[in-house]
């Protein structure tokens, strides 16, 4: 490893670098919200109250989804803190031989979780980074969970990535838009399953050169372990809580009510009979909803009585702070991005300055900035949509290339916004500024990956 200490070196300068001017996550969505704001006034000429009601309508557009990431990160909370998650994390984390091993093995583990669905790439790579890094001994903490955010991100575009459900909802505008039915690809075509590959193979390469030796290495901090430390008392001591209330012998007919088992387990009976129910009729597809019935419906299993369900939710809210109060912010801005014509501008600056051979290439990394400003899919297909249907037909480029490059732009840029790392910091507890320089790194290699995948591989 000699020869990459001077790529180690500038990598965690990178980051030292990147931490220095890097501000909270609340605070760059604050001032993100202020530069839309602006640029809708002096480049779109809407006046300034107007950009202020674009931005509270938009405020409420995010709503249902900021409830859908909370209780996301609340059940999966719950999951892992049962006796049986803690033995399977700790056999997980058992696995690498080696602080380099576990960063690259954590990697991995994210990716493949996020090939089911991405909300189970950051539940699923969130904790074991936790439980990774009160075990694994010298390992370099900002670094694996940097690794988890990583994977999560490279493995994203995959067999249930939600910009090809999206891209199938916004259909009936790209359809107006062309005139004709737009033909769209399944998510598993050479494009998508090479620049996984790639992708993943590029990033563990990254992370496993960027891994420092034992004695440089940045573990949790003391602080930090001791808050990991009384989240797992606390559910001790709710079992604990539990023993003694059945051993008190009569209860009061509420108190025995609350310390049953039968409550939590016909309801898990209902809530598993209706997820076989699903599964059988419409095939093992997941979305974000049935994967937070599926996580509940598993932590009301794992936890016999409807009052040790409810303790074991109560540690999540530190973790779910977060998405309560940046997601609306988010929401905002993108109101104002839609509403004032901003994103349709600047979609119509990358058309004019597109050729065919250049187009994949700037549509990717239109997405990209464009992701920076509106990191949710939805809303923002409804608007671009049509606009990049109608530059695909005059160029004569095959549409499901143009959308696979938007698709994948979009997916990359993921890896280096702050929106997605909300729920994993709270999980694992660090700050934005403790692993952007180490995103920053692995999106270049991603974006180089997949900008090769979408102009050069056939579809």
């Amino acid at each position: 490893m000699i020869r990459f200490q001077g790529f180690q070196k500038f990598a965690r300068r990178l980051n030292l670098w990147v931490a220095y001017f890097v501000p909270h996550s609340f605070l760059f969505v604050i001032l993100l919200t202020f530069l839309v704001y602006f640029l809708g006034i002096l480049i779109t000429y809407r006046g300034p109250f107007h950009m202020v009601q674009f931005w509270v309508e938009g405020v409420w557009n995010l709503l249902s989804f900021s409830m859908q990431m909370v209780l996301l990160v609340a059940a999966g909370f719950s999951v892992a803190n049962a006796p049986f998650s803690q033995r399977v994390l700790r056999f997980l984390a058992s696995i690498p031989s080696s602080p380099r091993g576990g960063v690259v093995f954590l990697a991995a583990f994210a990716a493949l979780c996020s090939l089911l669905h991405w909300g189970l790439g950051i539940i699923g790579g969130g904790f074991l980074a936790r439980e990774m890094g009160k075990r694994v001994s010298r390992i370099d903490y900002p670094l694996l969970v940097a690794a988890a955010f990583i994977g999560m991100g490279s493995g994203n575009l995959s067999l249930f990535a939600s910009d090809p459900l999206v891209i199938r909802k916004a259909a009936p505008f790209l359809e107006r838009a062309m005139g004709s039915a737009p033909p769209l690809e399944n998510a598993w075509n050479l494009v998508n399953l090479l620049g996984f590959i790639l992708g993943l193979t590029g990033v563990m390469a990254m992370l496993g050169v960027l891994s420092p030796e034992e004695k440089e290495a940045t573990p949790p901090g003391r602080s930090l372990l001791e808050r990991f430390d009384r989240e797992d008392r606390a559910e001790q001591a709710a079992m604990a809580a539990e023993r003694e209330v059945h051993q008190k012998g009569k209860l009061a007919f509420g108190v025995w009510l609350e310390h049953s088992r039968w409550p939590a387990w016909l309801i898990s009976i209902m809530g598993f009979s209706y997820i076989v129910f699903r599964f059988y009729g419409q095939g093992f597809v997941l979305d974000l909803k049935i994967l937070i019935f599926v996580l509940f419906t598993l932590a009301l299993s794992l936890h016999d009585t409807p009052m040790h369900f409810l303790k074991s939710l109560e540690s999540s809210a530190r973790a779910a702070h977060g998405i309560i109060v940046q997601f609306p912010f988010y929401a905002g801005t993108q109101g104002m991005l839609a509403s004032s014509g901003l994103a349709a501008l600047g979609t119509s600056w990358v058309l004019s300055l597109a050729s065919p051979t250049t187009y994949p290439t700037l549509i990717f990394l239109h997405a990209v900035l464009l992701n920076l400003f509106a990191p949710t899919s939805g809303g923002v297909w409804e608007v671009q949509g049509p606009l990049v249907a109608k530059a695909a037909q005059s160029l004569e480029i095959y549409l499901p290339r143009v959308i696979q490059a938007f698709s994948s732009g979009e997916m990359t840029g993921n890896v280096v916004h702050p929106f997605w790392t909300i729920p994993l910091m709270g999980i694992c507890g660090l700050s934005l500024r403790d692993i952007m320089g180490y995103c920053l790194i692995a999106f270049v290699i991603l974006s180089a990956i997949w900008i090769f995948c979408v102009n050069l591989l056939p579809m």
